[in-house]
Order: structure tokens, then sequence, then C-alpha cells
């Protein structure tokens, strides 16, 4: 009898690994297949960021605590969750980050609004950092912003003409032409830069919840501006639909005399097959927001707080680039 209770003991035993190892795989694979959600920290020394940086590791926190095995920053720092040892020395990464529809594709990192050799660094340093992780991608000689890019997970994006500025060059037709090829849509929509902003993204004026559905920014009550757009978007998709999103916008603790605050824009989140991550302020407005995103999905929404970081010019979706399973790189 004992020996029978040692041998079943043992299969137990056995099947419990066998059962937790299978858990284990199921949640390796799970995670595997989600996207990647990339952040970056720069060094404590970096003079510009320091106010910031107790608030960036928060920030980051925030997404790690939500997705673990998905959420990886760029730096050297030590954090909780997974780091990238790397330094690049800027945190938004959505526009120095390749583009992603079906295809990746990495524009030129050459904004107006900083100055030639801070472009050219950051692009260069951010590429070297690609390079080490392995990331396939295309290159385009066109100067974007990946802020200043909206993609419908379908056939069209849409582009502030803010694009015109940074291309002077470029015709009209020559980048739709560039976008259409190298992104693989039909339609690129451009609309009006929203006034005040010299960075010139429309991540902080619209964002697509199906092919054919919009939030749109209420513009801090600019109908004028709203109309607008909703006329430039539907000459090219008769049947879009829109959601007016409001905003709660407030110059108040602006960081950079040059750059606008985003306290109070909400467009501005991260979407991910399973999460949205909506931009919190400590306003009145969040709560509002956060009833009508829900009204609008059945996904996960979760407010992070941006309260601090938004004042130097930019909320969720600038502070991060998502990578689909498929375009993560193969380090085997």
């Amino acid at each position: 009898m004992r020996k029978r209770t040692g041998i079943l003991a043992i299969m137990l035993f056995t099947g419990c690994l066998l059962a937790g190892t299978s858990k284990f795989s199921v949640t390796q694979t799970a995670a595997a297949n989600q996207p990647t959600i990339y952040t970056a920290l720069p060094k404590p020394s970096d003079t510009y960021y320091r106010p910031f940086n107790k608030a960036l590791r928060h920030f980051d926190s925030q997404l790690a605590k939500q997705d673990p095995n998905n959420v990886l920053t760029i730096t050297k720092q030590p954090l909780a969750h997974r780091t990238s040892n790397f330094t690049y020395d800027d945190i938004w990464l959505r526009d120095v980050a390749p583009v992603i529809t079906t295809k990746m594709v990495k524009f030129r990192y050459s904004p107006n609004y900083l100055k030639k050799a801070d472009r050219h660094y950051l692009d260069q340093r951010f590429r070297t950092w690609l390079n080490r992780e392995k990331f396939n991608y295309q290159t385009s000689d066109l100067v974007l912003d990946g802020g200043n890019l909206i993609w419908n997970n379908s056939d069209t994006v849409i582009l502030t003409t803010h694009v015109f500025t940074d291309n002077p060059n470029w015709s009209r037709t020559e980048i739709i032409k560039e976008l259409k090829t190298k992104l693989a849509v039909n339609h690129v929509i451009f609309i009006p830069t929203e006034p005040g902003d010299v960075l010139g993204h429309a991540d902080g004026m619209v964002k697509f919840i199906t092919a054919r559905k919009l939030y749109i920014s209420d513009f801090s009550g600019n109908q004028k501006l709203v109309k607008k757009i909703e006329q430039l978007i539907r000459k090219q998709l008769p049947s879009a639909k829109f959601v007016l999103l409001p905003s709660a916008y407030t110059s108040k603790g602006q960081y950079d005399t040059k750059i606008a605050s985003a306290k109070g824009l909400y467009v501005n989140m991260l979407e991910t097959p399973k999460t949205i991550y909506v931009p919190h302020y400590g306003l009145k407005t969040d709560a509002k927001v956060l009833k009508i995103i829900k009204q609008q999905t059945t996904k996960k929404v979760v407010p992070i707080n941006v309260a601090q970081i938004s004042t130097t010019g930019g909320s969720v979706h600038c502070l991060t680039w998502d990578v689909p399973a498929k375009f993560k790189p193969d380090k085997s």
C-alpha cells in the first residue's frame, strides 16, 4: 500500500509539473502573439527631461502592470519590467519609430521644430537601436513624424498638411504616391493642422475606432475645424461616422515655451488588440471621456496618468510605439 501510494504521489506530482509547464507554455505563447509596447527613459543626467524622470518611470510601470510580458523600455536604468540595455535621449518614440500598417516603414525623422543637429542625432541613434535589435523594415526619404499618421487598420491613412512643410521638395502627388506604395493603402487624407500646434500631428486630432468610424477632438469648441475635418475625411470615405471626444486643454504648467502642452487632450490614446490606454490628467473631463470610450468598445479601457508628462507636449500615443507580433525582430 505504501509503494502504491508512493507511485500515485509521483504520478500526481508529475502530472502537476506537466500541467504547470503547459500553463506556462500557453501563457508564453499568448504573450508572444501580443504586440510589444516600447517606451523610452533617457538617462537621469539628461537636463531637459530630468524633472520628469519619476513621472516617466511611473508611466512605464503603469503600462507594465497591465501587460508585464509585453512592455519594454529602452533604457540602461534598472526597472522592475523588461528593458533594452540602450540609451535613447528622447521620450517621443512614436515620432522617430517606423510607421506600421501592413508594412513597417522608417521615414526620415527631421522635423522643422527641432534643431538640425538634434533631429539628425535622434534619427541616427534610433536607427542604431533598430538595427541592433534586428528589426526588419523598409525605408523612405520622406520626412514624416510617426505621430502625424493615423491608420484605420485597413486601407486609409490620415495626416496633417504639416507633411508638406517638412517636405518642400516633394509635390503633393509624389507624397501621396510614396505613402500609398510604401504603406499599401488606397486612401491618403490630409487634414489641416490644429492652430497653435507647431508639431502638426494628426494623432492629437483624430483616431480610428473602426475602418469607417473615428473619434474626433472637439478642439476646445472649435466647431469650424471639426466640420472642416469631417468634410475632408468624408470626401474620400463617404460613409465615415464620427464620435466627438471632449477636450479640456489647459496651458497651465506648460514646460516648453515653444511646444504647447498636451494636457487635456484625450484622442492621443494607445490601442492594442485587447486594451485601450486612455490619457488621465486628473481633470473633471477624465470620467466623461472614459464613459464615451467604453460605449464604443468591448476592449478593456485603462486610464493612464500622464498629468505631468503631458505638459511637455505629448500624451500616451506619443510616448509609445506598439509593434504587432508579426513585426517583432527574429533574434534566433
